[in-house]
């Protein structure tokens, strides 16, 4: 059995943040390797290559999708999956069609409340102002992860309708963006994994935000994420350790992220962001296709599971999506 990893392609020029797919890709081949698989790769730079992967429906082989992007933008990324599915190409991961609906984070936040699953306020550039409205939002792309184009700078105050309308000046000055209520609380990163035993919730992680001043908002922005000598990348920690008193909390996380696992259709693994203040649990985003390099928050909760990296990789090779042509 051959595995085949697919990505976009990624200039030389590129950004850490999608410089990190290559890192991913030769971390995991090296692991396959390992555990006697031969391993390949192609890179997804133009719609030729992308119609090219109907070339693997005659290997004996499982496309191990790691695109992040396609053509530039994040949103396009489920062209990949869905190529395969329609040529029958097995391949890990989750569907086009939850990968496209958790790359768009406006329309995830409508399906979120047309379940009751409890998310942050919104506004866009075509609310109106009321109010309700009045707080602290973070201004952020709805179709892009990896914290992109996210600083300190993002975060904005409504205390008035005319800070709403400058806040809705600049939304209409950029189709993608969106600003969404600032929950200042605690910040969790819930990591699943597809078993044969079903779906497992992988130990609760938890952001320390250590050291933050009390005018620096607790965020993971793109510095916390991608620039290593930043302060918010080495102040933002991951913890597994909790309390006794935090049981109710990681209870209804656990059931929230169980029914947004059915609800997205999502597959092989996910990862889902919250955040909980007072005790009152609100779901950010969910990540279909979240980064898993052996140095990721992910593997880090496979880790804390007890399960080897090989171990977690032969669970999600052996749970690929498969439709028929």
């Amino acid at each position: 059995m051959e595995i085949i990893f697919i990505h976009q392609y990624v200039p030389n020029t590129a950004p850490l943040d999608e410089k990190d797919v290559l890192e991913q890709r030769d971390e995991l081949a090296e692991i396959f390797i390992q555990m006697g698989y031969t391993v390949g790769s192609r890179a997804i730079q133009s719609h030729l290559d992308l119609l090219s992967l109907q070339e693997l429906s005659q290997n004996r082989c499982i496309v191990f999708n790691l695109t992040e992007s396609l053509f530039g933008r994040d949103d396009l990324m489920f062209l990949a999956p869905f190529m395969l599915e329609q040529n029958g190409i097995p391949f890990t991961g989750s569907g086009s069609q939850a990968v496209a609906l958790s790359c768009h984070k406006l329309e995830s936040k409508k399906l979120f409340m047309q379940y009751g699953i409890p998310t942050p306020a919104y506004i866009t550039g075509d609310s109106e102002y009321h109010e309700t409205l009045n707080g602290t939002y973070i201004i952020k792309p709805y179709n892009t992860h990896a914290s992109i184009n996210i600083t300190q700078d993002s975060i904005v105050q409504i205390q008035s309708h005319s800070d709403f309308n400058i806040l809705k000046e600049k939304l209409m000055s950029s189709p993608n963006l969106f600003a969404e209520e600032y929950i200042d609380g605690r910040e969790f990163n819930i990591s699943l994994l597809l078993t044969d035993d079903g779906v497992q919730i992988l130990p609760h992680a938890e952001i320390h935000f250590d050291n933050y001043p009390p005018d620096k908002y607790k965020i993971v922005d793109y510095e916390a994420k991608w620039v290593h000598d930043s302060f918010a990348y080495e102040n933002t920690n991951q913890s597994f350790s909790f309390t006794q008193e935090d049981r109710p909390i990681l209870q209804n996380i656990d059931t929230i992220s169980f029914k947004i696992w059915d609800i997205f259709k999502l597959n092989g693994y996910a990862r889902i962001d919250f955040r909980v203040k007072n005790n009152e649990v609100f779901v950010l985003e969910v990540n279909a296709n979240p980064c898993i390099s052996i140095y990721s928050g992910f593997m880090a909760a496979v880790k804390e599971y007890g399960l080897t990296f090989a171990q977690a990789l032969d669970s999600i090779i052996k749970h690929p999506v498969i439709s028929k042509k």
